[in-house]
């Protein structure tokens, strides 16, 4: 039987400690990445409010003097509606509002509060006066519609603020 002494559990100790602090970097690390990669992704939704050549989706025309523009995803080819249901979303207008709303306040971007919104059970349609914000918002769209991570950050912005449906 080996008997136990202050001086046979300093290896212990330490080894306990080194695997703490090895987990320490691990969880540091990874959280490190996550950070740096929502920065990227937000970067990517500024990029499509500002750049005219990212790809715009969804209809815009001019109604009474306005501008409107129209997304209704159950239409699209990609549709993402059977898939924001199977996570316990409405899946259509409801669902878009909170997404296209959450990628907005991502980028501290009040734009979205400046428009008129319509929800439609299968879209929802934004007007301004300005047809350059509705191009915007289309940029948005066509954005989180590529790129799955957008579409994540966006929909827990809009959980967290309370509009995602």
């Amino acid at each position: 039987m080996v008997q136990t002494t202050e001086y046979n559990k300093i290896p212990i100790l330490l080894m306990q400690t080194q695997r703490f602090f090895l987990k320490l970097v691990c969880v540091l690390s990874l959280t490190l990445f996550s950070f740096q990669n929502s920065f990227s992704q937000v970067e990517k939704i500024q990029t499509a409010i500002t750049d005219t050549s990212v790809k715009f989706q969804g209809k815009l025309q001019q109604e009474a003097g306005k501008f409107r523009y129209d997304y209704h995803d159950v239409y699209q080819e990609d549709s993402l509606a059977k898939d924001l249901q199977a996570s316990g979303y409405h899946g259509g207008g409801p669902s878009w509002l909170g997404i296209i709303y959450g990628a907005f306040k991502l980028c501290d971007n009040n734009l979205i509060d400046e428009v008129e919104m319509k929800v439609e059970v299968t879209g929802v349609t934004f007007w301004s006066a300005n047809k350059e914000d509705l191009e915007k918002i289309g940029r948005v769209v066509g954005t989180i519609k590529t790129d799955d991570a957008i579409l994540q950050l966006a929909i827990d912005k809009a959980t967290e603020l309370g509009i995602m449906q």
